[in-house]
């Protein structure tokens, strides 16, 4: 279960219709091929910090007025991997789990594994192949660790 403190109050992160809804509104680019819960997904495996604040900012939608600030969460997240710069991989653990886990998204993320493995039927040469078939293999390794 991931969770953050934020100034004295301790949030429980939510992957759930809020998430997504946020998601879409302030993270979904014009251009962008894929959902913003599948970008914030993806660019956990990744290990963008911007990905923990993004994150951190859909996963306490369900707070309304309440809600956290962006600034708020960013302070909380620095304080929290200046005070033990391990703590770091734990964010992102905890942060994938609770989107990968989530039964809101569960179909939705399913889709993007098999979407992942038929990366090799889209290449148009061998050297994209091969680009698609790394980074299949990289988002497998990646989920694994982060699983772990």
């Amino acid at each position: 279960m991931a969770m953050l403190t934020i100034n004295g109050i301790q949030y429980e992160a939510k992957a759930n219709f809020k998430f997504e809804r946020l998601a879409d509104k302030k993270y979904k680019g014009e251009k962008e091929e894929v959902s913003a819960l599948e970008k914030i997904y993806q660019d956990l495996m990744s290990y963008k910090i911007g990905a923990l604040i993004k994150f951190w900012d859909c996963a306490t939608a369900q707070h309304g007025k309440n809600q956290p600030s962006v600034e708020q969460i960013e302070d909380a997240l620095t304080q929290v991997i200046e005070n033990d710069e391990d703590a770091t991989e734990q964010l992102f653990k905890d942060a994938f789990q609770t989107m990968d886990k989530s039964g809101f998204f569960k179909l939705q993320l399913k889709e993007f594994w098999k979407n992942l493995d038929m990366i090799e039927k889209f290449a148009e040469d061998e050297k994209e192949m091969k680009k698609g078939e790394a980074a299949k293999e990289m988002f497998l390794n990646r989920r694994k660790e982060l699983l772990n």
